[in-house]
């Protein structure tokens, strides 16, 4: 069924919404009066399905009874206040008929299923957005440059000397841990502060090196493996790019709605004329 992905069977089910929702703004339809307030069969189906879905259990005659009732009262004060203009300078509800509308117009967006080259294509061009981080597995020794003062380069030496040899150090504490399993380049920075990771980087694997300068002082290191960043294939994240894929395909219809909207309308925009007024609303 290729044709259900055809952007122009979009377009058009959305303008069959947007001409439907014109028609309702316009008149309440041939077959209704507007003094006329019509609770079709349709309309009782679902109060009473609303009903069952809340209540695990189909309504009484008189339960469905009040629940007509009470549509009537909100059809004819939805009625009532549309006719006195309450609806028009009400910041709420305007934004609420706006989502109203894009959620329509969004719906008849997700018709459409991108193929695998789509999804392809949309992967190498955003493969910065996919890619895996580099990641690091390693132990460090904390050591705290104030404790030592003038001695610091001999102490760090010596620290060394003695884990090369399987020695265990003298530890200079710290809130960090250990040893980091794994940890992405964003973790280690955000554990030792920006950059950090990158200094990784240049160590080589399999003995102590340093000292590596942090955000928090030195640190002895010692990285057992590093594993580089990269591009999964379309195959291991496909869910994840078919959802971006979706959004970013959402965005453009609504973008493009936007314009066709706006387009039907003339549009006057009156600065204020006051150079304070002016300057207060931010106008170029």
């Amino acid at each position: 069924m290729k044709w259900i992905k055809e952007p122009l069977l979009h377009f058009l089910i959305i303008g069959a919404v947007l001409f439907l929702l014109f028609g309702l703004a316009r008149g309440r339809g041939s077959g209704e009066a507007e003094d006329e307030v019509v609770v079709s069969a349709g309309r009782i189906g679902q109060l009473a399905n609303i009903f069952t879905r809340t209540w695990q259990r189909p309504p009484t005659r008189e339960e469905l009874e009040g629940l007509i009732d009470d549509f009537v009262l909100e059809e004819v004060y939805y009625r009532q206040a549309v006719a006195m203009g309450i609806d028009r300078d009400d910041t709420v509800i305007r934004r609420r008929l706006r989502q109203k509308l894009e959620f329509l117009t969004d719906d008849a967006a997700t018709m459409a299923e991108p193929t695998e080259e789509e999804l392809a294509a949309y992967l190498a061009a955003n493969g910065d957005a996919f890619r895996r981080q580099t990641t690091y597995t390693f132990e460090q020794i904390y050591i705290n440059p104030e404790a030592h003062g003038e001695r610091l380069e001999g102490f760090v030496e010596k620290q060394l000397a003695a884990l090369r040899t399987g020695q265990v150090p003298v530890g200079g504490g710290g809130l960090l841990p250990p040893s980091f399993e794994e940890a992405s380049s964003q973790q280690v920075d955000g554990s030792f502060g920006t950059g950090f990771a990158a200094t990784l980087d240049d160590l080589s694997t399999g003995e102590w090196q340093g000292p590596v300068e942090s955000g928090l002082g030195l640190h002895l290191i010692r990285l057992a493996s590093r594993t580089e960043s990269s591009l999964p294939e379309l195959s291991d994240i496909r869910p994840l790019v078919e959802r971006e894929w979706a959004n970013e395909r959402r965005l453009e219809n609504r973008r493009r709605m936007n314009e066709r909207l706006v387009e039907a309308y003339e549009v006057v925009i009156e600065w204020p004329e006051a150079p304070a007024a002016v300057s207060a609303a931010g106008a170029p």
